[in-house]
Protein backbone atom coordinates (compact mmCIF):
# COMPACT_ATOMS: atom_id res chain seq x y z
CA UNK A 1 0.00 0.00 0.00
CA UNK A 2 1.96 3.12 -1.09
CA UNK A 3 -1.18 5.50 -1.40
CA UNK A 4 -4.18 6.61 0.15
CA UNK A 5 -5.43 6.79 3.45
CA UNK A 6 -5.33 3.82 5.88
CA UNK A 7 -7.54 3.31 7.92
CA UNK A 8 -6.89 1.74 11.87
CA UNK A 9 -9.29 -0.56 13.79
CA UNK A 10 -8.40 -0.88 17.36
CA UNK A 11 -8.65 -3.70 19.95
CA UNK A 12 -9.00 -3.05 23.51
CA UNK A 13 -9.62 0.93 24.68
CA UNK A 14 -7.68 0.78 28.34
CA UNK A 15 -4.50 2.50 29.06
CA UNK A 16 -2.25 1.26 25.99
CA UNK A 17 -5.60 0.98 23.30
CA UNK A 18 -6.55 4.78 24.27
CA UNK A 19 -2.97 5.72 23.22
CA UNK A 20 -2.73 3.69 20.03
CA UNK A 21 -6.15 4.85 18.83
CA UNK A 22 -5.15 8.80 19.67
CA UNK A 23 -1.39 7.77 17.92
CA UNK A 24 -2.81 6.59 14.77
CA UNK A 25 -5.42 9.53 14.43
CA UNK A 26 -2.66 12.20 14.95
CA UNK A 27 -1.06 10.70 12.00
CA UNK A 28 -0.64 11.82 8.15
CA UNK A 29 -2.84 9.71 5.83
CA UNK A 30 -4.22 7.40 8.74
CA UNK A 31 -7.63 7.38 10.14
CA UNK A 32 -8.98 5.29 13.16
CA UNK A 33 -12.21 4.26 12.08
CA UNK A 34 -13.11 1.88 14.80
CA UNK A 35 -12.40 0.85 18.48
CA UNK A 36 -13.62 -2.36 19.90
CA UNK A 37 -13.71 -2.85 23.95
CA UNK A 38 -16.35 -5.13 26.22
CA UNK A 39 -16.76 -2.07 28.15
CA UNK A 40 -18.26 0.69 25.52
CA UNK A 41 -17.55 3.60 27.81
CA UNK A 42 -13.84 2.85 27.48
CA UNK A 43 -14.18 3.45 23.62
CA UNK A 44 -16.98 6.30 23.50
CA UNK A 45 -14.43 8.02 25.57
CA UNK A 46 -11.73 8.60 22.91
CA UNK A 47 -14.82 10.45 20.84
CA UNK A 48 -13.36 13.68 22.07
CA UNK A 49 -9.87 13.12 19.98
CA UNK A 50 -11.74 11.29 17.28
CA UNK A 51 -15.19 12.50 16.76
CA UNK A 52 -16.07 9.90 13.83
CA UNK A 53 -15.07 7.13 15.75
CA UNK A 54 -17.44 3.77 15.46
CA UNK A 55 -17.47 2.11 18.74
CA UNK A 56 -17.86 -2.01 19.25
CA UNK A 57 -18.38 -3.85 22.16
CA UNK A 58 -17.23 -7.07 19.64
CA UNK A 59 -14.26 -7.28 17.92
CA UNK A 60 -15.60 -9.74 15.26
CA UNK A 61 -18.47 -6.94 14.66
CA UNK A 62 -15.45 -3.94 13.91
CA UNK A 63 -13.53 -6.55 11.56
CA UNK A 64 -16.99 -7.13 9.76
CA UNK A 65 -18.10 -3.86 9.43
CA UNK A 66 -15.46 -1.85 8.90
CA UNK A 67 -13.23 -1.55 5.85
CA UNK A 68 -9.92 -1.58 7.90
CA UNK A 69 -6.10 -2.25 6.87
CA UNK A 70 -4.54 -2.53 9.84
CA UNK A 71 -5.96 -3.91 13.54
CA UNK A 72 -3.74 -2.33 16.48
CA UNK A 73 -4.45 -5.05 19.33
CA UNK A 74 -4.14 -3.77 22.89
CA UNK A 75 -6.31 -6.32 24.94
CA UNK A 76 -4.65 -8.88 27.74
CA UNK A 77 -1.40 -10.80 26.63
CA UNK A 78 -3.83 -13.88 26.96
CA UNK A 79 -6.49 -12.66 25.03
CA UNK A 80 -4.14 -12.10 21.48
CA UNK A 81 -5.10 -14.86 19.90
CA UNK A 82 -8.26 -14.26 18.94
CA UNK A 83 -8.20 -10.73 17.61
CA UNK A 84 -4.99 -11.84 15.67
CA UNK A 85 -6.19 -15.31 14.01
CA UNK A 86 -9.49 -13.27 12.64
CA UNK A 87 -7.64 -10.29 11.45
CA UNK A 88 -5.46 -12.10 9.54
CA UNK A 89 -7.92 -14.41 8.27
CA UNK A 90 -9.78 -11.05 6.72
CA UNK A 91 -6.52 -9.98 5.65
CA UNK A 92 -5.84 -7.33 7.63
CA UNK A 93 -2.37 -6.03 8.72
CA UNK A 94 -1.60 -6.59 12.52
CA UNK A 95 0.39 -4.57 14.91
CA UNK A 96 0.56 -6.44 18.57
CA UNK A 97 1.07 -4.94 21.81
CA UNK A 98 3.91 -6.65 23.11
CA UNK A 99 4.25 -9.45 24.74
CA UNK A 100 3.06 -11.14 21.79
CA UNK A 101 1.29 -13.73 23.90
CA UNK A 102 1.03 -15.42 26.90
CA UNK A 103 2.11 -19.12 25.53
CA UNK A 104 4.74 -19.94 23.01
CA UNK A 105 1.66 -21.75 21.62
CA UNK A 106 -0.11 -18.84 21.00
CA UNK A 107 2.81 -16.79 19.75
CA UNK A 108 4.05 -19.45 17.20
CA UNK A 109 0.25 -19.78 16.00
CA UNK A 110 -0.18 -15.80 15.52
CA UNK A 111 3.40 -15.73 13.17
CA UNK A 112 1.63 -18.66 11.13
CA UNK A 113 -1.44 -17.32 10.48
CA UNK A 114 0.22 -13.99 9.81
CA UNK A 115 2.35 -15.79 7.36
CA UNK A 116 -0.36 -17.75 5.85
CA UNK A 117 -2.46 -14.55 5.43
CA UNK A 118 0.00 -12.66 3.76
CA UNK A 119 -0.11 -10.08 6.36
CA UNK A 120 2.48 -7.99 8.01
CA UNK A 121 2.69 -8.46 11.86
CA UNK A 122 4.81 -6.28 13.94
CA UNK A 123 5.28 -6.42 18.15
CA UNK A 124 5.44 -3.37 20.44
CA UNK A 125 8.62 -3.32 21.36
CA UNK A 126 9.05 0.54 21.70
CA UNK A 127 12.60 0.24 23.14
CA UNK A 128 13.74 -0.38 19.78
CA UNK A 129 12.35 3.33 19.02
CA UNK A 130 14.22 4.98 21.80
CA UNK A 131 16.78 6.71 19.96
CA UNK A 132 19.07 5.98 22.94
CA UNK A 133 18.83 2.34 22.86
CA UNK A 134 18.92 2.43 18.96
CA UNK A 135 22.04 4.14 19.28
CA UNK A 136 24.05 2.23 21.79
CA UNK A 137 22.85 -0.64 18.96
CA UNK A 138 24.55 0.93 16.28
CA UNK A 139 27.18 1.77 18.06
CA UNK A 140 28.20 -1.98 18.95
CA UNK A 141 27.06 -3.15 15.39
CA UNK A 142 29.93 -0.44 14.24
CA UNK A 143 32.68 -2.45 15.88
CA UNK A 144 34.31 0.32 17.72
CA UNK A 145 33.20 -0.41 20.71
CA UNK A 146 34.64 -4.29 20.99
CA UNK A 147 32.25 -7.50 21.95
CA UNK A 148 29.76 -7.21 24.81
CA UNK A 149 30.87 -8.46 27.93
CA UNK A 150 28.10 -7.66 30.37
CA UNK A 151 25.04 -6.13 30.39
CA UNK A 152 22.61 -5.13 33.05
CA UNK A 153 19.45 -3.68 33.11
CA UNK A 154 16.68 -2.20 35.63
CA UNK A 155 13.42 -1.42 34.78
CA UNK A 156 11.13 -0.26 38.07
CA UNK A 157 8.00 1.60 38.64
CA UNK A 158 5.80 2.51 41.55
CA UNK A 159 3.26 -0.29 42.70
CA UNK A 160 0.77 3.19 41.58
CA UNK A 161 1.68 2.53 38.25
CA UNK A 162 1.35 -1.59 36.98
CA UNK A 163 -0.41 -3.18 39.50
CA UNK A 164 -2.70 0.00 40.04
CA UNK A 165 -3.91 -0.45 36.59
CA UNK A 166 -3.93 -4.27 35.97
CA UNK A 167 -4.90 -5.66 39.27
CA UNK A 168 -2.68 -9.31 38.94
CA UNK A 169 -3.91 -9.96 35.92
CA UNK A 170 -0.47 -9.46 33.73
CA UNK A 171 2.60 -11.29 35.26
CA UNK A 172 5.14 -8.59 35.79
CA UNK A 173 8.07 -10.58 33.54
CA UNK A 174 5.45 -10.77 30.90
CA UNK A 175 4.32 -7.21 31.28
CA UNK A 176 8.24 -5.23 31.90
CA UNK A 177 11.13 -7.87 31.81
CA UNK A 178 9.94 -8.39 28.27
CA UNK A 179 11.28 -5.15 27.26
CA UNK A 180 14.69 -5.74 28.61
CA UNK A 181 15.03 -9.16 27.25
CA UNK A 182 13.76 -7.94 24.20
CA UNK A 183 16.69 -5.57 23.32
CA UNK A 184 19.32 -7.59 25.11
CA UNK A 185 18.32 -9.93 22.40
CA UNK A 186 18.53 -7.47 19.51
CA UNK A 187 21.70 -6.44 20.91
CA UNK A 188 23.10 -9.99 20.99
CA UNK A 189 21.77 -11.17 18.15
CA UNK A 190 24.72 -12.71 16.68
CA UNK A 191 24.80 -14.87 19.44
CA UNK A 192 22.27 -17.19 21.75
CA UNK A 193 21.21 -17.41 25.51
CA UNK A 194 22.21 -21.32 26.51
CA UNK A 195 20.75 -20.81 30.48
CA UNK A 196 18.56 -18.82 32.54
CA UNK A 197 18.42 -18.23 36.77
CA UNK A 198 15.99 -15.84 38.02
CA UNK A 199 14.49 -15.61 41.42
CA UNK A 200 11.51 -13.66 42.66
CA UNK A 201 9.92 -11.51 45.97
CA UNK A 202 6.43 -10.75 46.55
CA UNK A 203 6.72 -8.83 50.41
CA UNK A 204 4.28 -6.21 49.18
CA UNK A 205 2.17 -7.14 45.72
CA UNK A 206 2.04 -10.53 46.45
CA UNK A 207 -1.92 -10.50 47.53
CA UNK A 208 -2.31 -8.80 44.24
CA UNK A 209 -1.16 -12.15 42.30
CA UNK A 210 2.12 -10.33 41.11
CA UNK A 211 5.41 -10.41 42.38
CA UNK A 212 7.46 -7.24 43.91
CA UNK A 213 10.16 -7.81 41.42
CA UNK A 214 11.96 -10.48 39.56
CA UNK A 215 15.71 -10.88 39.11
CA UNK A 216 17.22 -12.92 36.26
CA UNK A 217 20.88 -13.34 35.18
CA UNK A 218 21.09 -14.92 31.49
CA UNK A 219 23.93 -16.29 29.95
CA UNK A 220 25.02 -16.59 25.85
CA UNK A 221 27.02 -19.13 23.76
CA UNK A 222 29.88 -16.64 23.37
CA UNK A 223 30.05 -16.05 27.06
CA UNK A 224 28.01 -13.12 27.37
CA UNK A 225 26.21 -12.16 30.65
CA UNK A 226 23.33 -10.54 31.52
CA UNK A 227 21.66 -9.61 34.94
CA UNK A 228 18.26 -8.40 34.08
CA UNK A 229 16.04 -6.49 37.11
CA UNK A 230 12.40 -5.51 37.15
CA UNK A 231 10.31 -4.62 40.10
CA UNK A 232 6.33 -2.72 40.50
CA UNK A 233 7.09 -1.94 44.14
CA UNK A 234 8.45 1.26 44.49
CA UNK A 235 6.88 3.63 46.66
CA UNK A 236 4.40 6.53 45.28
CA UNK A 237 6.37 8.84 46.38
CA UNK A 238 9.51 8.01 44.03
CA UNK A 239 10.75 10.53 41.48
CA UNK A 240 10.10 8.92 38.21
CA UNK A 241 7.54 6.58 37.15
CA UNK A 242 10.08 4.85 35.36
CA UNK A 243 13.74 3.76 36.87
CA UNK A 244 15.55 2.41 34.05
CA UNK A 245 18.78 2.13 33.13
CA UNK A 246 20.97 -0.06 31.30
CA UNK A 247 24.56 -0.51 31.06
CA UNK A 248 26.35 -2.39 28.29
CA UNK A 249 30.37 -3.65 28.92
CA UNK A 250 32.55 -4.30 25.89
CA UNK A 251 35.66 -5.55 25.84
CA UNK A 252 36.47 -1.92 24.28
CA UNK A 253 34.27 0.71 26.57
CA UNK A 254 30.93 1.14 28.99
CA UNK A 255 28.01 2.24 27.00
CA UNK A 256 24.89 3.58 29.49
CA UNK A 257 21.73 4.65 28.91
CA UNK A 258 19.63 6.22 31.83
CA UNK A 259 15.98 6.77 31.63
CA UNK A 260 15.26 7.75 34.90
CA UNK A 261 15.46 11.81 35.24
CA UNK A 262 13.71 12.77 32.06
CA UNK A 263 15.14 16.24 31.72
CA UNK A 264 11.83 17.20 33.01
CA UNK A 265 11.20 17.69 36.95
CA UNK A 266 7.86 18.80 38.43
CA UNK A 267 7.66 19.70 42.10
CA UNK A 268 4.25 21.15 43.23
CA UNK A 269 2.37 21.01 46.51
CA UNK A 270 1.10 17.76 45.68
CA UNK A 271 3.92 15.64 43.29
CA UNK A 272 7.61 15.87 43.27
CA UNK A 273 8.28 13.60 39.70
CA UNK A 274 10.05 13.55 36.69
CA UNK A 275 8.01 13.66 33.90
CA UNK A 276 7.98 11.42 31.07
CA UNK A 277 9.19 12.68 27.93
CA UNK A 278 10.58 9.74 26.04
CA UNK A 279 7.80 7.27 25.57
CA UNK A 280 5.11 8.75 25.14
CA UNK A 281 4.89 12.16 26.15
CA UNK A 282 1.95 14.51 25.64
CA UNK A 283 3.37 17.86 24.06
CA UNK A 284 1.24 20.30 22.22
CA UNK A 285 -1.80 18.54 22.21
CA UNK A 286 -0.27 15.52 20.69
CA UNK A 287 1.07 12.29 21.55
CA UNK A 288 4.81 12.18 21.06
CA UNK A 289 7.73 10.10 21.24
CA UNK A 290 9.10 5.86 21.14
CA UNK A 291 5.48 4.96 20.84
CA UNK A 292 4.67 7.16 17.77
CA UNK A 293 7.89 6.44 15.93
CA UNK A 294 6.86 3.11 16.53
CA UNK A 295 3.14 3.25 14.78
CA UNK A 296 4.78 5.42 12.41
CA UNK A 297 6.98 2.91 11.06
CA UNK A 298 4.21 0.18 10.72
CA UNK A 299 2.17 2.36 8.92
CA UNK A 300 5.71 3.13 6.94
CA UNK A 301 6.29 -0.92 6.79
CA UNK A 302 2.35 -1.32 5.74
CA UNK A 303 3.02 1.10 2.60
CA UNK A 304 6.10 0.01 1.42
CA UNK A 305 6.50 -3.29 2.22
CA UNK A 306 9.36 -3.44 4.79
CA UNK A 307 10.18 -4.58 8.15
CA UNK A 308 11.73 -2.18 10.53
CA UNK A 309 9.38 -2.78 13.76
CA UNK A 310 10.30 -5.88 16.01
CA UNK A 311 8.15 -9.22 13.79
CA UNK A 312 6.75 -12.07 15.35
CA UNK A 313 9.55 -14.48 15.68
CA UNK A 314 11.80 -12.10 17.26
CA UNK A 315 8.89 -11.41 19.61
CA UNK A 316 8.69 -15.40 20.52
CA UNK A 317 11.97 -15.39 20.88
CA UNK A 318 11.64 -13.04 23.15
CA UNK A 319 8.83 -14.61 25.04
CA UNK A 320 10.66 -18.21 25.15
CA UNK A 321 13.09 -16.56 27.08
CA UNK A 322 10.77 -14.75 29.59
CA UNK A 323 9.04 -17.59 30.47
CA UNK A 324 12.21 -19.36 30.74
CA UNK A 325 13.06 -16.90 33.49
CA UNK A 326 9.63 -17.58 35.09
CA UNK A 327 9.97 -20.95 35.42
CA UNK A 328 13.62 -20.38 37.03
CA UNK A 329 11.84 -18.37 39.38
CA UNK A 330 9.14 -20.84 40.32
CA UNK A 331 11.50 -24.06 40.12
CA UNK A 332 14.74 -22.37 41.89
CA UNK A 333 16.62 -23.99 39.13
CA UNK A 334 18.65 -23.06 36.39
CA UNK A 335 17.00 -23.37 32.89
CA UNK A 336 18.28 -24.53 29.81
CA UNK A 337 17.25 -22.40 26.80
Amino acid sequence: MKEGVIKVGVAGAGFMGAMHARVWQQMYGVEVVGVADPDRARGEALKAWIPDLHCYEDFNDMLAREDLDIVSICTKDDLHLAPALAAAKAGKHIFLEKPIAATLEDGKAIVRAARDAGVKLGIGFLLRFDPRYSRAREIIASGEAGEISHIAARRNSPAIEGPARYGGSLPLPLHVTVHDVDMVLWLLENTKPVSVYAQTTNKRLGHLGTEDAVFAIIRFADGSVVNLESAWALPAGSRTLLDAKMSILTTQGLLEVECGESGLYHASESMNRYIDTQHWPLSQGEIKGDLREELMAFASDVRNGTTTVATGEEANEALRITLAIMESARTGEIVRV
